[in-house]
C-alpha cells in the first residue's frame, strides 16, 4: 500500500486532530490541507458572528462532511451560512455514543451553539436525513421553530441489498478512479471487523502501530471503520420505533426502481414534497450532476425565508 508523508507544516503542528475531522472521499492532500486549516478556522469563527445569512445546518451521510460536501455546501452559500455538523468520532462511538441518538444530541448542542434563537433549517443527506429527523423532534421539544428539513436522498423503507448492483457500482467507481484497490481492502477490513465484534480491539492495534509507513494505512482504515459503525447505527435505528412530527419536510429524490415516491417518509411527518433529482444517491451532491440538483435545493429553502430573511439575502447577493 502506498506510502504518505505529511508535509512540513503538518508535522509542526501540535495539535492532534481526530478522525472525526476527516471523511472518506478525501484524499491524502485533503487530510492535508484539513489539517493545516485548523487554525485559520477558528481564526475566521469570530467573523462568523457577524454573518447575517440565514443558516442551515448540514448534516452529512456516514462518509462525513468531506470535499463533496464541502463543494456542495459552498455552492449553497449564496443563499444561507452553510454550517456543517459534526457526528461523534471513531472515539466516541467506541465509547458508547454509537447511535443516531448520540448523533443527534450531538448536533442539537452544535446548533445550539450556533443559534440559539430563531427559525432552524435543516438539510441531511443519507444518514443525515435520519440524525435531521431526530434533531427536528428535540428542537420541537424545546419549542424551536423548524423551518425547513430537507431530506437528500434518506429512505427510510427496507429496500434489501443488491449484491451484484454493489458489485457493479463498486466496478463502475474503480474505472472512474473515485476508489483504488487499496481501499477496498480496507473497508472490507473494516465490516468483517464489526460484524464480529472486534472493533474496538482493531483500533486499539491501528493506534499501537500507526507509525511510520503504517500511518495512512491504519487512518484509512479509522475512516472506513467509524464509517461502517455509523452505517450499523442506521440500520438499528430503521428497525426501532419513530415518532410522527407535526411537520413537513422536503426530499430531494433519486430515481430508484420499485420504491416507492415518499421513500417511506409520509408516515413519519405531516407533509412531504418530493423532488426530482438527478444522479444516484451518492453523486447526486457532486458535479455534473451538482449543476442540476443545486438550484432545485437553493429554491426549495429560498422559499421558507421570512420578508426580513429574504431582504437580508438579497442585500448580500
Amino acid at each position: 500500500m502506498a506510502r504518505t508523508y505529511l508535509q512540513p507544516e503538518v508535522a509542526e503542528r501540535p495539535a492532534d486532530p481526530s478522525v472525526g475531522h476527516f471523511a472518506l472521499d478525501m484524499t491524502a492532500a485533503d487530510m492535508v490541507k484539513t489539517i493545516v486549516s485548523g487554525k485559520a478556522t477558528a481564526a475566521e469563527t469570530v467573523g462568523v458572528q457577524t454573518d447575517v445569512r440565514p443558516i442551515l445546518f448540514l448534516l452529512p451521510g456516514s462518509l462525513g462532511y468531506g470535499p463533496s460536501m464541502a463543494a456542495f455546501a459552498a455552492g449553497l452559500g449564496k443563499i444561507a451560512r452553510v454550517v456543517p455538523i459534526k457526528y461523534p468520532d471513531l472515539g466516541s462511538i467506541l465509547a458508547g455514543k454509537n447511535t443516531v441518538a448520540s448523533m443527534a444530541d450531538a448536533a442539537v448542542e452544535q446548533i445550539r451553539r450556533s443559534q440559539p434563537v430563531g427559525h432552524v433549517r435543516l438539510l441531511g443527506h443519507s444518514l443525515g436525513g435520519v440524525v435531521g429527523f431526530e434533531v427536528a423532534a428535540r428542537l420541537l421539544e424545546a419549542r424551536r421553530s423548524i423551518k425547513f428539513l430537507g431530506i437528500l436522498d434518506t429512505a427510510i423503507i427496507n429496500e434489501g441489498r443488491d449484491y451484484r448492483e454493489t458489485l457493479a457500482r463498486t466496478l463502475r467507481r474503480l474505472r472512474a478512479n473515485r476508489v483504488n484497490i487499496s481501499r477496498i481492502a480496507c473497508r472490507a477490513l473494516a465490516k468483517v471487523t464489526a460484524a464480529i465484534g472486534g472493533e474496538a480491539p482493531l483500533t486499539w492495534m491501528l493506534h499501537r502501530y500507526a507509525r511510520g509507513k503504517f500511518n495512512a494505512t491504519c487512518f484509512r482504515i479509522r475512516l472506513e471503520l467509524q464509517e461502517v459503525l455509523r452505517s450499523r447505527a442506521f440500520y438499528q435505528w430503521l428497525a426501532s420505533p419513530r415518532p410522527s412530527l407535526p411537520i413537513g419536510a422536503t426530499l430531494f429524490r433519486c430515481n430508484r426502481d420499485g420504491a416507492p415516491q415518499s421513500l417511506g417518509w409520509d408516515c413519519s411527518l405531516a407533509s412531504l414534497d418530493v423532488i426530482p433529482v438527478a444522479g444516484t444517491h451518492i453523486e447526486l451532491v457532486v458535479e455534473p450532476y451538482l449543476a442540476t440538483n443545486l438550484p432545485l435545493v437553493e429554491s426549495a429553502v429560498v422559499q421558507t425565508y421570512t420578508p426580513a430573511e429574504f431582504c437580508k439575502r438579497k442585500a448580500l447577493s
